[in-house]
């Protein structure tokens, strides 16, 4: 639909708005407009007794909604879901629990895929595509889900420097060379799917035959290792280990990252820092 159409349209729903009396008919267009569903009306009634969310990559972090003001936002974001025939291409980042009585309905939620017109909310039955408010709103104003400011930007660019400091010894022979964050425990409830994948197009400038691992450590000539040790408001530092299987080598960098003025500095050492 292109956009002198959408204006159009919205003008049609805003002189309903202000000519009806009630608001079934400005429901009922907006329905055919696939502006609303109704599939998440039973979470308006008051019938779900809480939202469960886990997270895809760390089994630990598992939180529950009962506080029914969230679960009226949860269904005013899902209700003016789209629904979509196709489901997002990128692995789901979090698993929504919908407990109902005994009943559980299942949804799995891709955080950033907001654009690609595909359902970033969808089960086996429907899928929707939902705004990023679902993660802005709801999941990054639990306080217990807050991902470090500016984790993203912070995270992957001092691995990217680390492979791109390394790129001739990993790209030496051809060899398979696997990049593992997925063990990165501390960090993988911060992991995004979209992120990942803008991530290892990167590395792949650098390393053409790098792979992301998971759980499949055993097929990789060399391992790009990251570890976190510590994520705050102005540091961050970890160790990132290049562990060569067939000279059986292993060597060590570190991260030291520091925040001053609202601008980080990345730090690529061969030694460990004495501050450590």
């Amino acid at each position: 639909m292109n956009k002198s159409k959408k204006i159009i349209l919205l003008m049609v729903i805003m002189i309903l708005s202000f000519s009806l009396t009630g608001c079934s008919l400005i429901d009922n267009v907006k329905l055919k407009l696939n502006m609303k569903n109704t599939d998440f009306e039973y979470l308006k009634q008051g019938k779900a007794d809480k939202l469960v969310i886990q997270s895809t990559r760390d089994t630990s972090f598992r939180f529950m909604v009962t506080d029914k003001n969230t679960i009226k936002e949860v269904y005013e974001l899902l209700s003016k879901g789209k629904v979509i025939n196709e489901k997002s291409d990128y692995d789901p980042d979090y698993i929504f629990e919908i407990h109902i009585g005994d009943s559980v309905k299942k949804f799995k939620y891709v955080v950033g895929d907001y654009q690609s017109n595909k359902g970033n909310f969808y089960n086996d039955n429907k899928k929707y595509i939902v705004s990023k408010r679902l993660d802005n709103d709801i999941i990054q104003n639990l306080e217990i889900s807050r991902k470090p400011r500016n984790f993203k930007n912070v995270y992957y660019e001092s691995i990217i420097q680390v492979v791109e400091k390394n790129k001739a010894l990993l790209n030496k022979d051809n060899k398979k060379v696997g990049i593992d964050i997925i063990g990165d425990v501390d960090v993988t409830k911060y992991q995004y799917s979209v992120d990942i994948s803008d991530f290892m197009e990167k590395i792949n400038d650098a390393v053409p035959n790098a792979k992301l691992v998971n759980k499949d450590r055993e097929k990789y000539d060399i391992i790009v290792n990251v570890r976190t040790y510590g994520f705050k408001t102005s540091k961050y530092k970890s160790i990132i280990t290049i562990l060569n299987k067939n000279d059986k080598s292993e060597t060590n960098i570190y991260v030291d990252c520091e925040n001053n003025a609202n601008t980080w500095e990345i730090n690529i050492l061969d030694k460990k820092p004495s501050t450590w």
